[in-house]
């Protein structure tokens, strides 16, 4: 069955430009973690996947599957390779001495089940009649002919059958190489955003707890003159440890997801990166994924050329190729051979001259239970097989469908979270400046500062998730390979 990707609930809509602009700043405290500029730079998007499809061991080790195939079409390949063989045999005692030899190089042939075939044979001694097969001239008996199947094995055989199946395996096994390799692409790029949205969120709690930290002295001094109760610096101290708090929490989900990411970033074919190497994200990560269209027409050819479609598809032109080996096998076997042979030098005078053969061979099992019954194994494969390809190509439609259904309502839902972010922020310059004339109480403006927070960070959010369905879509698609 097809590799399906997950549909997001609500995919959040498209980020016309994924600017690091509004990133975070630079630490405030020593212990946090160092995010400046000077750190290794780490890969675009575009980069993580082109060192995924270079040096990933688990995309080389489904290579290495593919190779195994390809090595079968060659062994299938051999089955029509020319053969010598050697017969030899030597009367050691008895009232007889004969002894013979006979070389025949055979050469097979595609049509008919043909065979090619020249052989010399040479005999010297006495033969008892029963054996006179054996006599030739003094120099032996040179021949040539070709065998043909006229009924059974004439159309196809095993060794042609085995030929195509081959050639259909190895399709098959480069579509389940593509899956694999999409497969793997989409878990690295979806680590790649889990790094990417953490680092984003962590500088949007940095900003807050600077800004936190850089009005308590003002607060401190507000409290000790008079102005402020000693309830709002205490107030004041609750919500910078809760910020302090958020800081770590965020902290750590960009460790772990730095962590998680270094396993899919590849330099080299057997060194994964340290995280330590990752560093931050780019100020632009080359996103690949976007979507242009919401329209599901547009992506007929796209699911049309599925690899899991085409694998399947091999599947089923493998499953025919045994429908048709099973009907050949009822067939009556009706073989001929056509030989030309010469005996060349001095002996008895009866082999002296040319001789022409013609034989005809014939037989026919009486019962078929077995060829008839192999036979309708292979239909209701093929049957099945068939409804699987429908099965199959209308999942597909359906999942695409889906995620072009979420990317829509996503765009939408983007555009009234960057004008929730724009009238919070608004809000807030507002009552710092209310606060700062003393019309207003620290307790409201702390709760305008959370909740311009809270938008900033949905906004981050949207945009992240916005690409997670991007991505989706594409691996639905199984277009995770995005052009240089």
């Amino acid at each position: 069955m097809a590799y399906r990707f997950p549909i997001a609930a609500l995919a959040l809509a498209l980020a016309a430009n994924l600017s690091m602009a509004d990133g975070p700043k630079e630490a405030v405290e020593p212990q946090s973690v160092a995010l400046t500029q000077e750190t290794i730079s780490a890969p675009t998007v575009q980069q993580l996947v082109e060192g995924i499809v270079r040096h990933h061991p688990e995309f080389r080790a489904t290579l290495a599957r593919t190779d195994q195939a390809a090595g079968l079409q060659q062994v299938a390949d051999a089955a029509f390779d020319a053969r010598i063989t050697q017969d030899t045999g030597v009367r050691a005692s008895g009232y007889y001495d004969g002894s013979y030899a006979k070389q025949t190089i055979s050469q097979p042939i595609a049509a008919m089940n043909g065979e090619l075939f020249g052989s010399y044979r040479i005999a010297g001694g006495q033969f008892p009649v029963y054996e006179a097969e054996f006599d030739t001239l003094d120099l032996g008996e040179a021949s040539m002919g070709i065998r043909l199947s006229l009924l059974q094995n004439r159309v196809l055989d095993e060794r042609r059958i085995e030929l195509q199946q081959a050639a259909w395996k190895l399709l098959a096994a480069q579509s389940k190489q593509d899956v694999e390799l999409n497969k793997l692409v989409y878990a690295g790029v979806s680590s790649y955003l889990n790094w990417y949205q953490s680092f984003r969120r962590l500088g949007v709690i940095r900003d807050l707890v600077r800004i936190t930290q850089e009005r308590f002295s003002g607060i401190e001094a507000r409290v000790d003159s008079g102005d402020l109760a000693q309830i709002s610096l205490t107030e004041f101290q609750s919500t910078l440890l809760r910020r302090q708090l958020l800081e770590r929490e965020a902290e750590q989900r960009f460790e772990l997801a730095k962590q998680q990411l270094a396993y899919f970033w590849r330099v080299s074919n057997s060194a994964m990166a340290t995280p330590q190497a990752m560093g931050q994200p780019p100020q632009d990560i080359g996103w690949p994924y976007k979507a242009p269209s919401i329209d599901l027409s547009a992506f007929d050819d796209q699911i049309a050329q599925h690899p899991s479609v085409s694998a399947l598809n091999a599947q089923l032109e493998q499953a025919r190729n045994q429908q048709r080996l099973a009907r050949n096998e009822v067939l009556p076997q009706l073989d001929l051979e056509l030989k030309v042979a010469r005996d060349i030098g001095q002996g008895i005078e009866p082999l002296t001259g040319n001789d022409s053969i013609i034989g005809l061979s014939f037989s026919v099992p009486i019962g078929q239970r077995a060829a008839r019954a192999r036979e309708s194994i292979a239909a209701a494969g093929v049957r099945e097989l068939e409804f699987e390809s429908v099965v199959l190509t209308d999942q597909l439609r359906r999942d695409v469908a889906l995620s072009l259904e979420a990317l829509d309502y996503g765009r939408r839902i983007l555009a009234i979270s960057r004008e929730q972010e724009a009238v919070a922020e608004q809000l807030q310059r507002q009552e710092q400046e209310r606060f700062e004339a003393g019309v207003s109480d620290l307790f409201l403006l702390i709760n305008r500062e959370t909740a311009a927070l809270q938008a900033h960070l949905k906004s981050v959010d949207a945009e992240v998730d916005l690409m997670r369905q991007e991505l989706a879509l594409q691996a639905t698609l199984a277009q995770l390979l995005p052009s240089a």
